[in-house]
């Protein structure tokens, strides 16, 4: 959801700041305690105490106001801190992998707009993805890195030639194996139209992403409207088409989700000839 072509009023001149360079949020932040052997549990576990205080889970906001000023958002940036002394091959099963980097993403998107004092958009600030990074062992990752080049398997993200880690690119080893089309329904890029903020358990990630996913496709993000033969699908299954086995599968991936209601059986008879158009994707701050 980082980079596209729609929507880019945001892009006008006067409308957007541009992060001229990398800025790892991670750095100069100090140390209080020496690093536990357990950094990764102990981030999730700050992670969680935010999404605790500071995460409406039923409409999917931020209060990005009161969280800057939190001692929980102190806390967090502590252990985030210690990501300099993580190891990233000490993870015992790929759902541990997985549920790190999604949540790991998730928040480097808010304190992205915390730091950056983001008031309206993500799109105020050009380059957000790009340059909000931050850094792991002696690697650094962006925002945009973790979703497209980690938890996509290196695809090419949209509207790019080439995929994000290129050639020798020291970080190949931390790709995801497989890439999993219910990160999409996970990975929230601060903005209304992405799917609502989660903590997610490497324990109970498989379900949790199948509820994700199940929530997000019985939302306003997919209307089926029989009378018209039209079904209007989020810009995400555009922009990510080939991630859900490309047109011939996405409509099939739906209906493993879809209630199964009257617009469950129309679009299940009609897969096959039902018009597809994508919803105005809205780019407002999730808060």
């Amino acid at each position: 959801y980082s980079e596209d072509k729609h929507n880019l009023d945001w892009l006008k001149p006067g409308k957007s700041k541009k992060i001229k360079q990398r800025k790892i949020l991670n750095h100069g932040l100090k140390r209080k305690t020496n690093p536990s052997e357990n950094i990764a549990a102990d981030l999730m576990a700050a992670i969680n105490e935010l999404k605790t205080r500071f995460y409406d889970l039923n409409r999917g906001r931020v209060d990005y106001e009161r969280l800057k000023c939190s001692n929980e958002y102190l806390g967090y940036q502590e252990k985030v801190a210690q990501l300099k002394d993580f190891d990233l091959r000490s993870f015992s099963t790929p759902e541990q992998v997985k549920a790190f980097w999604i949540n790991l993403y998730n928040t480097i998107v808010v304190q992205g707009i915390v730091e950056f004092d983001i008031q309206s958009s993500v799109r105020e600030t050009a380059g957000f993805f790009k340059n909000i990074a931050y850094q792991i062992e002696d690697f650094t990752f962006t925002a945009e890195e973790i979703e497209h080049a980690i938890l996509r398997a290196n695809s090419r993200p949209p509207f790019s030639l080439f995929p994000l880690f290129r050639g020798a690119d020291p970080r190949k080893p931390f790709i995801l194996k497989e890439l999993d089309p219910r990160i999409h329904f996970a990975l929230v890029c601060g903005s209304r139209s992405c799917a609502p903020i989660r903590f997610y358990d490497a324990e109970l990630i498989d379900e949790q992403l199948d509820i994700a996913a199940r929530n997000f496709i019985n939302s306003s993000e997919v209307i089926i409207v029989p009378e018209k033969n039209m079904i209007f699908l989020s810009q995400i299954f555009d922009w990510y088409e080939k991630d859900f086995g490309g047109r011939r599968n996405l409509l099939q991936f739906l209906l493993n989700y879809l209630v199964k209601d009257d617009k469950f059986d129309f679009l299940k008879k009609n897969k096959g000839k039902i018009k597809i158009e994508h919803l105005y994707y809205d780019w407002n701050l999730n808060h």
